[in-house]
C-alpha cells in the first residue's frame, strides 16, 4: 500500500478495504481479509493522527455492510450512540457479518475493545 498523504485518501482507502474485507469474510478468504484489514488499520491510524476519525460518520449509511460495520466500530469511542445503533442494525441480520457485529457490541459493552 502506498503511503497515505491526506484525509480524503485515507477515507477512500478505508472504504475500499472495508468493502473487500467484508466480501472476503463472507467468502471465507482469510488471506484477502487480512490484507484488507491491514489497509483499514493504516487508514484508521492516519485518521486518528489527524483528529479526523469522526469523518467516518459519513459512511454510516453506506450501501456496503462492511463499510458501515467498520465505520461504526471505530466511531464507538467518539460517537457511541450512533455506532451502536448501526452495529445493532447489522447484528439483527443473518450471516458472519451480523455475528461479527454482535460480538463487537458485546466486547464493547464489556470494555474489552481498545480502539
Amino acid at each position: 500500500m502506498t503511503r497515505i498523504k491526506d484525509i480524503d485518501t485515507a477515507l477512500l482507502k478505508f472504504e475500499e478495504a472495508a468493502i473487500k474485507h467484508a466480501e472476503a469474510t463472507e467468502q471465507g478468504d482469510y488471506k484477502t481479509g487480512n490484507k484488507n484489514y491491514a489497509v483499514i488499520s493504516k487508514a484508521i491510524l492516519f485518521l486518528k493522527e489527524h483528529n479526523s476519525i469522526s469523518r467516518l460518520a459519513d459512511f454510516l449509511s453506506h450501501s456496503s455492510v462492511g463499510v458501515r460495520m467498520w465505520s461504526a466500530t471505530y466511531l464507538l469511542p467518539v460517537s457511541e450512540k450512533e455506532g451502536l445503533q448501526v452495529l445493532k442494525q447489522i447484528a439483527s441480520e443473518t450471516g458472519i457479518l451480523a455475528f461479527t457485529a454482535k460480538t463487537t457490541i458485546s466486547e464493547w459493552e464489556k470494555g474489552n475493545l481498545k480502539l
